[in-house]
């Protein structure tokens, strides 16, 4: 309070000085004069009050908002949006960093899976490969034994051909030289066969 009393004083004083000061200066321009314009001593009366009030005007204004004040804070207001800047672009920077760390482990995991299924195409080529020749090793195993089959069968159609022509024409050498004599005992050998079979 003392302090504000102090100031308020001191502005009173030159605001004093300042009013003595203009009209010292108008009783110089009257002197000057030699009194006998009395116009122009109107006109620098004007002068001095219009003077006077501009002082009185800035003074007022000066006493509202102290220009110390208004320039510290101002200075507070740019530090503080500097200190939110400055705050901002670390914000900004760690954000950025976290983000390249994630690109760069990303790459990593990418290039691991790529290779992973690389593996896993090459493992399943080799196994479709590997199955393949299963199954054409398979498929000519069932063709050799299909061929050996039907080789044996054509073989049995043969012999059972051969057994037939042969029996037709054993038949038919025999029906012309078996006499019936021959025929008699044949049938005689024969049922003694069976009998001693039963």
């Amino acid at each position: 309070m003392i302090v504000l009393n102090d100031l308020k004083r001191r502005y009173l004083a030159l605001f004093l000085c300042t009013v003595i000061f203009l009209f010292m200066l108008c009783g110089l321009g009257l002197a000057s004069e030699g009194g006998e314009h009395g116009g122009k001593l109107l006109d620098l009366l004007y002068r001095a009050i219009n003077f006077a009030l501009l002082v009185i005007i800035l003074y007022v204004v000066i006493k509202k908002t102290t220009i110390k004040e208004f320039f510290s804070n101002r200075r507070k207001e740019i530090k503080k949006m500097l200190d939110d800047l400055i705050r901002a672009k670390d914000k900004t920077e760690s954000s950025y960093k976290e983000l390249e760390k994630k690109l760069k482990e990303f790459e990593i995991k990418k290039a691991e899976i790529i290779e992973q299924f690389k593996a896993e195409g090459i493992a399943e080529k080799e196994k479709i490969v590997s199955d393949a020749k299963k199954r054409a090793t398979h498929i000519l195993g069932q063709a050799d034994l299909t061929i050996e089959r039907e080789v044996q069968a054509a073989r049995d159609r043969l012999r059972q051909e051969m057994v037939d022509i042969s029996s037709q024409k054993a038949q038919e050498i025999i029906t012309k030289q078996i006499k019936g004599s021959d025929q008699d005992h044949l049938v005689n050998e024969f049922i003694d066969m069976v009998e001693r079979l039963h």
